[in-house]
């Protein structure tokens, strides 16, 4: 139980970090396809940052993921639900 209020309170925090991390990887991705677009990079460098502006999407899908699944195993640990 404690570890499932430990993850509910801090997932919010890394959910946070995660949006900030979204921007500038979102930011990133833009700019090099704009530098691709005028000749100054070349494409693997688009995909690299399209690529990890991804991951970090799938990053804030499992956090989010953890955080429900904390929920659930706290209202459960409260006598809530049916076993």
């Amino acid at each position: 139980m404690s570890d499932a209020l430990a993850i509910v309170s801090h997932s919010d925090e890394r959910l946070a970090l995660i949006a900030e991390k979204t921007a500038s990887l979102n930011k990133a991705s833009n700019d090099a396809l704009l530098l691709y677009q005028n000749g100054m990079a070349n494409y693997l460098e688009v995909i690299t940052a399209q690529s990890n502006a991804l991951q970090n999407e799938l990053d804030a899908i499992t956090i989010h993921r953890d955080k429900l699944q904390a929920l659930t195993d706290l209202y459960r640990a409260l006598g809530g639900g049916v076993e």
